[in-house]
Parts: C-alpha cells; sequence; structure tokens
C-alpha cells in the first residue's frame, strides 16, 4: 500500500512539472506487406493515414472518418494530448527554421543551437502515445540556396534513430522536383519517409517521385486545393479564387484519383487546412469559415474516409458573376454605381438557406510557405437589393482594388463561399 502511494505521488509530481510519464509508446513501422507494397503499421496492425491539418474540431474530424492529424511544430503539447483523447494519432512537426525566415546556415552557433533545441524536443515527445511520425522541417526548400540544411535534417533524423525506434522520420518539402529528391536521398539517409505539400503539382507527383528515383514511401503532407501561388491573377494582380463548390469537387477527385490510388508507395495523407487562415483570402485553403462553421469540404472529406455522405450536407456555392461576367474574367467597375452580383447553389437536402454579403478592400500579399498574413477588415456594404441568389449593391466611392464574398449556410451553420476580385476606377 505505502508503495502505491509512494508511486501516485511521484506520477502526481512528474505531472505537476509537466512532464507526464505515459505508460507506453506506439510502436510505428514500415514494412513491406503480401503485396509487395509499402505499408505503415502500428502495433503490428496496418495504419493507412486519414488525416487532416488540424489544430481543433477534432470531434467532427473522428466523426468524419479521420485517424490523424498533422502539427507543424511541438510549441503546443496539447494538441498531443487533445488527439490522444479523441483516438487521434499525430505526425509532429519539429520546427527547422527556413532560410527565408533569416535563418543561416552558415551560421554554425545558430546551427547547433537549433538543433539541441529540437533534440530536447524529441526526447520530450518521443514517448507519447499519439506520436506517429516525425516531420523534420517544413518547406524548408522553399527559396532557399543554402544546401546545408539539409545537413540539419539528418543530423535530427539520425539523432531519432538512436533515441526512438518506435517513430519514423519524415521531411516534408514543397512540391516535388528532381534536385530536392536528389538532396535528400543523398545527405538524408536516416529519413524514412517523403513528405508533400502538393497542390496544384499534386497531379503528377507520384509519378514524378518514381521519375527522381526516390524508392522510399511518401506521405502527402498537405494536400488540397490550387493555392494562390497556383492562380490566376486579374490584370491588377488579385488572385481568382474558385468557388467553394468547385474547389469541393477537386478535392474529391484528387483523393479518389490521385491519392488513394497509389497503394504501392503512398503511406496516406493530410488535407490542408481542417481549419481557416488568411492566405491571400480568409476562404482559399480552410474547409471552416472564420466564424468556425464547417464548408462542404468537410462533407467531402467525410465521404472519402467513409464512402458515405453525412445526412445534413452543406450547400454548396457553384457558380458566381458580377455584372453578367464569370468569376474568371476581370471585372472593373465604375464608383458608385449599382452592380449585379449573382450566385448558383446546390442546396442539397436544405429545404432553406441564409446568404451573407460581405464587402472588404483587397488583401495584397507576398507572403509565402504558410508565412501569417492578416485579414482586412470588412468595408460597409451600400445593399439596394438582396436574396437568396442575386444582390444589387453600390460600388465604393474610393477608387481601389475590392472583394466580395457570398456566404451562405443552412439551419445548422454548414457553409459555403465564393467571392470575385473587382477593381473601381
Amino acid at each position: 500500500m505505502e508503495r502505491n502511494i509512494s508511486l501516485l505521488y511521484s506520477l502526481l509530481f512528474t505531472m505537476f512539472l509537466g512532464n507526464i510519464v505515459y505508460p507506453q509508446a506506439s510502436k510505428v513501422d514500415i514494412v513491406i506487406n503480401e503485396l509487395g507494397n509499402f505499408e505503415l503499421q502500428r502495433n503490428s496492425i496496418p495504419y493507412y493515414i486519414k488525416g487532416a491539418g488540424a489544430k481543433d474540431h477534432f470531434d467532427l474530424l473522428v466523426q468524419s472518418g479521420a485517424n490523424s492529424i498533422r502539427v507543424w511544430s511541438t510549441n503546443n503539447k496539447a494538441y498531443l494530448d487533445s488527439a490522444h483523447h479523441y483516438g487521434l494519432t499525430v505526425t509532429l512537426g519539429l520546427h527547422v527554421r527556413p532560410e527565408r525566415s533569416g535563418m543561416d546556415y552558415n551560421d554554425e552557433y545558430a546551427v547547433k543551437g537549433q538543433i539541441e533545441f529540437l533534440k530536447n524536443e524529441v526526447l520530450k515527445y518521443k514517448d507519447h502515445p499519439a506520436l506517429l511520425v516525425w516531420a523534420i522541417g517544413n518547406e524548408v526548400d522553399l527559396r532557399y540556396s543554402n544546401f546545408k540544411v539539409w545537413q540539419t535534417i539528418e543530423i535530427i533524423a539520425k539523432f531519432i534513430k538512436e533515441v526512438d525506434p518506435n517513430h519514423p522520420t519524415m521531411t516534408v518539402i514543397a512540391g516535388v522536383d528532381p534536385s530536392k529528391a536528389f538532396y535528400i536521398k543523398k545527405y538524408c539517409p536516416s529519413v524514412d519517409i517523403l513528405g508533400l505539400n502538393v497542390y496544384g503539382s499534386i497531379e503528377n507527383a507520384g509519378a514524378n517521385l518514381r521519375k527522381f528515383n526516390w524508392d522510399k514511401p511518401y506521405i502527402v503532407s498537405e494536400w488540397g486545393v490550387n493555392g494562390p501561388f497556383e492562380a490566376k491573377k486579374t490584370s491588377w494582380k488579385a488572385k481568382v479564387e474558385p468557388p467553394n463548390g468547385l474547389k469541393a469537387d477537386q478535392r474529391l477527385r484528387r483523393y479518389k484519383d490521385l491519392i488513394e490510388k497509389d497503394k504501392e508507395r503512398c503511406l496516406g495523407s493530410y488535407c490542408f487546412l481542417w481549419g481557416q487562415k488568411q492566405e491571400s483570402t480568409a476562404t482559399w485553403h480552410g474547409m471552416f469559415l472564420s466564424n468556425g462553421n464547417p464548408t462542404e469540404a468537410v462533407d467531402v472529406m467525410q465521404f472519402c474516409w467513409t464512402g458515405k455522405w453525412p445526412d445534413s450536407r452543406a450547400p454548396s456555392i457553384r457558380d458566381i458573376s458580377l455584372q453578367d461576367i464569370g468569376w474568371r474574367k476581370d471585372h472593373i467597375l465604375a464608383s458608385s454605381t449599382k452592380a449585379t452580383l449573382k450566385i448558383d447553389i446546390s442546396k442539397y437536402n436544405n429545404k432553406k438557406v441564409i446568404v451573407e454579403y460581405i464587402l472588404y478592400p483587397e488583401a495584397f500579399s507576398t507572403k509565402i510557405g504558410g508565412d501569417k498574413q492578416i485579414s482586412p477588415e470588412p468595408i460597409k456594404l451600400e445593399i439596394v437589393k438582396q436574396n437568396n441568389d442575386e444582390l444589387i449593391f453600390i460600388t465604393p466611392k474610393k477608387k481601389g482594388a475590392y472583394r466580395i464574398f457570398a456566404f451562405v449556410k443552412n439551419a445548422k451553420g454548414q457553409s459555403s463561399v465564393a467571392n470575385i476580385p473587382f477593381l473601381v476606377e
């Protein structure tokens, strides 16, 4: 009895210090299965990753059929604990500073300091029961010139091999090209998996990896719709975003035809983004709106992961036009004049939907690779007439670049969005 009390006090003291001792880490391995394909196994059971880049909405994630999340750094242990609570695993990012953020990989002191910090993070989290895969660095190859960064990746990967035999190592790159595959294969032999952040380039990612002689497995570590960096621009350099309905179609096709079909080398994927962020617009990548409402992209992922659509589906904006000109074209309007915005909505099983229109100044940004962007504040919209599929409004008096959004939702808050950038001259 005294021994049990002593153990209890020891556990409580350890928890007080913030270092919970977990009973047992999961054992994760990469094997070649009976079909000759790469396979991820967790505790000797096949484990295909049905995941999302996510930091919240875990309950809906599990309900939708997912089994894993990806986070990009170790700065918040609560993500691991919350994931474990919901039965989700975690691909845990070790944040290797990219050169574009000011990191100098010729600075031996800075490099050594970063490595020692990340080694300590590995020791801190290696036995967490939610841990699935280590992701060492995210898009360090984006706008980089110093190839010494791969030395840092290898040092950390090799260290993980020494102290944590239970979890594979991965490094994550932006897109696929022969030089990146070559450098990682040559200089990072301790990396087990290649993580691919691929948007438009997902179309040929699997074929290109084989073409570039990458002979290990891969995970599609970020994927979704074509990114702002791949989008068409207006004559005033505003990026043109497709309506949510078309983006949902794109997600569905890419999962079914590209990710799911590569059973030979793909260990699974993490859709982007199970949340919301500003990236050129506040709605480009996010599968939720800034108010927390889920969009039809969530419904699509439930279908991808489970084969079934949810009983209640989000309405979906399939098309949007301004002055009877489609969203793909430039829209240049006079100031202080009437303009008509029209949308085409698929209601699915919703008898009634609510539509809202919001006007913003254009959010021009040169940030890349997920670097933080600030959302603009809305502008007062002068409405002449409004119904569910048409808005007549007065264009702003002030010349400049603007973007008008249409939001539609059902009684449960499931939503869709579309927008059009326009220029007032």
